[in-house]
């Protein structure tokens, strides 16, 4: 296991904090006089809600800038992971102050360096020997080994991620219809698209797991916590009117369908399964298309009743995600097709 495999994911994961730091992106100002004292003063006030935020966003950070140098139960890998955490912080901060939009303080840098050390910490002993080092063993026995395996969990965690917005529809394009809007009538085409992309999501896990069987069942529990995360994420985010509008009953007849012919398909070889996952992914992604509703961000913020800030910066951000995931799943899965067809050339070759 090479530390080195660690740079993709953890570049992924640098990648989102610095879109979660920086968003707006705009407008520019330049630093007043006293932009140094108001970094290192004390808030005036303190959102606990924020500073909670800012540990949680950088402990995956930690976890993975631990395997990015190697940590193994010994301190230096874990000290270089917290310092590549306090340095990525003070950037980002650093950015922060050129930014009208955006507040830069010391004490965001302090939460999000405990982000990094809570993370970092689970490759430092005792935990390591305990926990980590067993969970290693597992991921390596039960989902694809390497990279492969690697960026394959990146997808399915960026896909979670994006499901935490209750205003993106489920398996579909666009968002929930904003006051004054409304998507075109679906039909059967709605439950259709969903169908074809719930297969693909299935046939996509089953690519991503070591074995040939435990597909379905991995399928069904990531399909179940991506549907309680959107009911407890509308009940609390969303205007009360806007609470159901995520999921139809078009929606749940394409779900169910999409399983019922997942059952037999993830019987097909990898190859066949990485075929049909291409087909499927791509057909339900170019379908939802078709019915998808797109607001401006100011229009759909006004679905949300989240009273807490860093609202606009949630919304656009997994609305990226989830309008990218189809497309990054297909690029891997082709990769992976092309892969595992060079190998059984060569396998024949000798």
């Amino acid at each position: 296991m090479t530390a080195s495999r660690y740079r993709g994911p953890l570049a992924v994961w640098v990648v989102l904090v610095a879109y979660a730091s920086l968003y707006p992106f705009a407008p520019l100002r330049m630093p007043g006089p006293d932009a140094l004292a108001d970094f290192v003063a004390t808030p005036r006030y303190v959102v606990p809600f924020d500073v909670a935020l800012n540990v949680v966003a950088y402990i995956p950070l930690g976890i993975l800038a631990a395997l990015r140098f190697g940590a193994s139960g010994r301190l230096r890998g874990v000290f270089r992971a917290i310092a590549f955490g306090a340095v990525l912080s003070l950037l980002m901060e650093g950015c922060q102050v050129f930014l009208a939009g955006r507040i830069a303080s010391l004490h965001d840098v302090f939460a999000n360096v405990g982000g990094t050390a809570l993370g970092a910490a689970a490759f430092a002993d005792p935990f390591y020997s305990v926990v980590t080092r067993h969970l290693g063993r597992w991921r390596e026995g039960f989902f694809i080994a390497g990279g492969w395996g690697d960026a394959g969990l990146v997808l399915l965690a960026l896909w979670l991620i994006a499901q935490l917005n209750p205003a993106l529809p489920f398996f579909g394009a666009g968002n929930i219809a904003a006051p004054g809007d409304a998507a075109p009538e679906a039909g059967a085409l709605e439950w259709a698209s969903v169908a074809l992309a719930v297969l693909g999501f299935g046939l996509f896990v089953s690519t991503v797991l070591g074995g040939e069987h435990g597909s379905l069942r991995v399928t069904i529990v990531l399909l179940s916590a991506a549907l309680w995360l959107k009911f407890v994420a509308a009940s609390v985010m969303l205007q009360p009117h806007f609470s159901d509008e995520w999921v139809t009953g078009g929606r749940f007849i394409g779900l169910a369908v999409g399983l019922v012919l997942l059952a037999p398909l993830r019987r097909l070889p990898r190859a066949g399964r990485t075929y049909v996952a291409i087909l499927a992914i791509l057909a339900g992604a170019l379908l939802s298309k078709i019915f998808g509703a797109y607001s401006a961000l100011a229009d759909l913020l006004h679905v949300f009743r989240w009273p807490h800030g860093q609202l606009a910066n949630f919304a656009t951000l997994t609305r990226f995600l989830h309008e990218l995931w189809p497309v990054a799943a297909l690029i891997f899965l082709v990769a992976l097709f092309l892969r595992d067809r060079r190998a059984a050339r060569a396998i024949i070759a000798r």
